[in-house]
């Protein structure tokens, strides 16, 4: 007997090159038959690697990952650069070998050279986003109204890199591995690190390795990917709980309190679970709550794998 579909779930998936984390979305939900899919953090069209995607219910839970971290692997070419930063976009400059390897001679090209600038990369920096990307200006693309002509201000954010490490290089390349706070443009990092060293570089191959804790491992492309791969609640988002019996789920799913032994203060919140099943029947905040209340429910289910039945 072929086991039960499940409603509601994380799937870990592998995005390829040459697809928008939108197309994956709408692949699987086309794929799957479901009504909602949420995204955790999109990728650009030729990166590739990890995409979380909550669905159902478990859409409540999206913005919990858009905070984490973000580790990736990334290769880059000399000589060769982009409007964009990557192979996506317009190529801007294009140098001879000859160009490059003499350049490199003057920037004592090394592996000792490319582990010290890449080390100076580390700590908390405020980053221009790419002129070239998905941001919304006045409601339109960014990278539209750039490449139509229009000067457009960027973006400022303050990022954080934390590590680079496993730096290797060839004759026309190099690559690392690198660990960001959210928000991090990979590409835009090449393209200061092009400003810095005058030298063009493009951003080859991308790859995100990990949001988190949660790595690519064990991910599958959309293609391979079946609705009964989806993780649940245990296996991805654990959160300190109380398991509520009949009475206190009824009054939990009808705006009611449940005022004892709750569990202590955490920034994510806590679940009340439904004795015996485990299932979650209400996902609880402390910050944002009334004075006089004990907790705010950020998302109430009626039944968590069928319907939320209301959120506050």
């Amino acid at each position: 007997m072929p086991s039960q579909k499940p409603s509601s779930g994380y799937l870990f998936v592998n995005k390829t090159p040459g697809l928008t984390s939108s197309d994956v979305v709408i692949r699987l939900k086309k794929k799957f038959h479901l009504d909602s899919i949420g995204h955790t953090g999109t990728l650009d069209r030729f990166a590739e690697g990890l995409l979380i995607l909550p669905f159902g219910d478990y859409t409540a839970f999206s913005q919990l990952f858009l905070g984490e971290d973000k580790t990736y692997y990334a290769e880059v070419e000399l000589g060769k650069k982009t409007d964009s930063g990557d192979l996506d976009g317009v190529v801007s400059e294009k140098w001879t070998e000859e160009q490059t390897s003499n350049r490199k001679k003057e920037l004592h090209w090394s592996a000792q050279f490319l582990v010290q600038e890449l080390a100076e990369l580390l700590g908390w920096k405020v980053q221009k986003a790419p002129k070239i990307s998905a941001l919304k200006v006045d409601g339109k693309r960014q990278s539209d109204q750039v490449r139509s002509g229009k000067d457009v201000k960027e973006k400022e954010r303050p990022i954080r890199i934390e590590r680079v490490w496993d730096v290797s290089f060839s004759e026309d390349r190099f690559c690392f591995r690198i660990h960001v706070s959210s928000g991090t443009y990979i590409r835009k990092i090449v393209l200061d690190l092009a400003e810095k060293w005058g030298l063009p570089l493009v951003l080859t191959r991308l790859v995100r390795e990990s949001i988190g804790k949660w790595t690519l491992l064990g991910a599958k492309t959309y293609m391979e990917t079946e609705i009964q791969d989806a993780k649940r609640w245990q296996d991805v988002l654990v959160l300190p709980a109380r398991r509520v019996n009949a009475d206190e789920k009824k009054a939990v799913i009808h705006g009611g309190y449940v005022w004892d032994k709750l569990p202590k203060a955490d920034e994510t919140g806590f679940y009340f679970l439904e004795e015996g099943t485990d299932e979650i029947v209400a996902w609880c905040v402390y910050q944002g709550r009334s004075s006089h209340l004990p907790y705010r429910y950020s998302k109430v289910f009626f039944n968590p794998t069928a319907k939320i039945m209301f959120s506050i």
